[in-house]
Parts: structure tokens; sequence; C-alpha cells
């Protein structure tokens, strides 16, 4: 008999050896959904190499208002559910009728409002932006942790915006106590 899992909403899932050579290799993701119906999560340390901001912001037809902000945010690859649909995973500094305040710390916007005033410099002070999600169907995602696919991490503030996308893998491990190169290996939990 398995031990029901406590709701992991705005934790963070690391991925383990068990997931290399998948589409979730090395990945963190932030979870914003978890209930018995299934669960939602952000993948945030996968940048699309071949994919801008401009270019999200061309597909819109609104890449003129780019020119209007200082900086362009990463895009990541959120996940392989719905890759063509944006959604941003933000600071509670900024708010839409549509934006869901997932903690103290955490929003998520996904209406094409946000993408606007991200262009004119007016959305929110930190964000990941992700194509698409990682989605589980009922207890898919808790079979994986029993599977040991994954650990649970603390969602931090500096680890979700202010650590570089391709740092937050390592940073994850850390914060658990991990080395990541111990932790990321072919013989980790075989007998």
């Amino acid at each position: 008999m398995r031990i029901p899992l406590t709701s992991l909403q705005n934790q963070l899932l690391v991925a383990t050896a068990e997931l290399n050579g998948s589409p979730f290799e090395r990945a963190v993701i932030f979870m914003a959904h978890h209930q018995a119906e299934g669960s939602m999560g952000f993948v945030i340390n996968h940048p699309l190499k071949q994919v801008g901001f401009t270019d999200v912001l061309r597909s819109m037809g609104i890449e003129e208002m780019m020119a209007q902000t200082r900086s362009q945010p990463i895009v990541c690859r959120g996940g392989p559910v719905e890759v063509t649909r944006g959604f941003v995973l933000h600071s509670p500094d900024y708010r839409l009728q549509s934006t869901v305040n997932l903690t103290a710390n955490f929003a998520l916007s996904a209406q094409a409002d946000i993408m606007t005033d991200i262009a004119r410099g007016h959305g929110p002070q930190k964000l990941n932006f992700c194509l698409g999600y990682a989605g589980w169907s009922p207890g898919q995602l808790e079979s994986e942790l029993h599977g040991n696919s994954w650990i649970i991490a603390p969602a931090t503030r500096e680890l979700v915006f202010d650590t570089p996308p391709e740092q937050r893998y390592t940073a994850a491990t850390h914060l658990l106590g991990l080395n990541v190169l111990n932790f990321h290996t072919e013989t980790m939990g075989r007998a």
C-alpha cells in the first residue's frame, strides 16, 4: 500500500538519473498544480536556443513593442504539452484579472496581455517565460516519484528567478545538500 503524498504545488521537482535520455533529463520543474485530478508544472531550466522572446512577440504581431523594454526574457521549454502556448511564472508584483497567485513569491499568468506589458516594460519584475508545460494524469506523478524519477526541493525565489537557467539544476541539488556529480550517476539507487 502506498502512502499518499501531500501536495507538491509550489515545490520543485528535480530529475534523477532515472530520466537520463528523456526530454526531462536534468530538468527542474516548478509545480503549479498538484491535485488528485492531475498535475501541472513548468520546466524552468531548459532554454530554447532557437526561439527568442522577440520571435514569440513576432508570432503575436506585437514585436514592434519590444524596443521599449531593456531586456528580453529567456524562453524556456516548459514541457511537452501545448508547446505553442506561453505561460509566465512571475513575481506577484504584477497582476491581471486572470493571474493566479500561487504563493507570496509566485504567480502565474497565461493571458496575452502580459506579453504586451512585458514588451512595453510594464510586466512583472521577475519572470520565467515558458512555452508549454509538463502535465501528469491522476496518479502518474506519484508513480514516477515512487520510481525514483524525481526528488523534491523547495522552490525559492532566488533559485526560480535570480539563478541563471543553466545553473538551476546544480543549485537545486545543492539546496538538498547533494553534489550533482555524485547524485546524477547511473548507479544511483541501485544495489
